[in-house]
C-alpha cells in the first residue's frame, strides 16, 4: 500500500514538473502537494527524495526542495545522450519496425505539419504555449515509438532510465518562442525524411539523420538559451 503511494505521489509530481505546471526555481511545499494528491506527508518526501536523484528537484539544506533549473551543462549532457540513443534506435528501427509503428510515427509527423501551419498565422512568428506543449507531447510519443521499434531490451532500459534527463529539456515548455516556423517546418522536413530511410529500411541513413536532427535542435536551443541571457542582461 505505501509503495503504491509513494508511487502516486512520484507520478503526480513528476507529470507537474515536465509539463511545466512547476517553474524551474519553484520552492516544492511538502503539505500542500500531499494536499493536493490526497496523501500523507510521507510518500511526497520520498517523492521529493527520489526527484532529487534523477536530477529534476534539488534540495537546498535550511530552505526545502525546489524546482532544479537547468544550466547549460544539463542539456549539453542531454543532447550527447539523446544522439547516442536516439541516432541507435532509429538504425536498429530501420531493420525491426513493423509498418503500423512506422504508420504511428508518420501519423505523428502530420500533426506536427499541421501545428507548423497554424504557427504561421500566429503574429509573433512562433508557437503559442497551447502549440509548444501539443508540439512537445508529439516529441515524447515519437521517440518512445522510435524506441521500441528497435526491439532492444537494453537499449530501452537506458532511455527509461534516464527520462528524467529528457524531463529537464521539458523545462523549456514554459517559453513558446523556441518553437518559430522555420523551426517547426524544417522539423517537418527533416522527419519526413528519416520516415523514408525507415521505410527503405536504410539503417546507416537511419542513424545519420537522427543524429543531424538532434543536433539541429541541440543547435536550436542552446543558441535560444544564450540569446534570451543577452536580452536578460541587457
Amino acid at each position: 500500500m505505501q509503495a503504491t503511494l509513494n508511487e502516486k505521489a512520484y507520478q503526480h509530481v513528476r507529470v507537474m514538473l515536465t509539463r511545466g505546471d512547476l517553474a524551474p526555481g519553484q520552492r516544492l511545499v511538502t503539505r500542500t502537494l500531499a494536499e493536493d494528491i490526497g496523501v500523507s506527508l510521507a510518500p511526497v518526501r520520498e517523492a521529493l527524495h527520489r526527484l532529487a536523484t534523477e536530477g529534476l528537484v534539488e534540495h537546498v539544506p535550511g530552505a526545502g526542495a525546489f524546482v532544479r533549473n537547468p544550466d547549460r551543462q544539463d542539456l549539453e549532457e542531454l543532447y550527447v545522450l539523446r544522439d547516442a540513443t536516439e541516432s541507435c534506435a532509429a538504425a536498429e528501427a530501420a531493420r525491426y519496425a513493423p509498418e503500423e509503428c512506422l504508420d504511428e510515427l508518420a501519423a505523428i509527423v502530420d500533426v506536427w505539419c499541421e501545428i507548423a501551419e497554424s504557427i504561421s498565422t500566429n503574429s509573433k512568428g512562433h508557437a503559442t504555449k497551447s502549440q509548444l506543449d501539443r508540439w512537445l507531447d508529439n516529441e515524447e510519443q515519437f521517440h518512445e515509438i522510435l524506441v521500441k521499434s528497435s526491439r532492444n531490451r537494453l537499449l530501452a532500459k537506458v532511455v527509461r532510465d534516464y527520462r528524467a534527463i529528457s524531463a529537464v529539456f521539458e523545462a523549456q515548455r514554459g517559453d513558446p518562442s523556441i518553437l518559430t516556423q522555420e523551426v517547426a517546418e524544417e522539423t517537418c522536413h527533416s522527419r519526413r525524411e528519416l520516415l523514408k530511410a525507415l521505410r527503405a529500411r536504410d539503417s546507416e541513413l537511419a542513424r545519420k539523420l537522427t543524429s543531424e536532427q538532434i543536433q539541429r535542435g541541440r543547435k536550436t536551443v542552446l543558441g535560444h538559451l544564450t540569446r534570451k541571457s543577452r536580452n536578460t542582461a541587457g
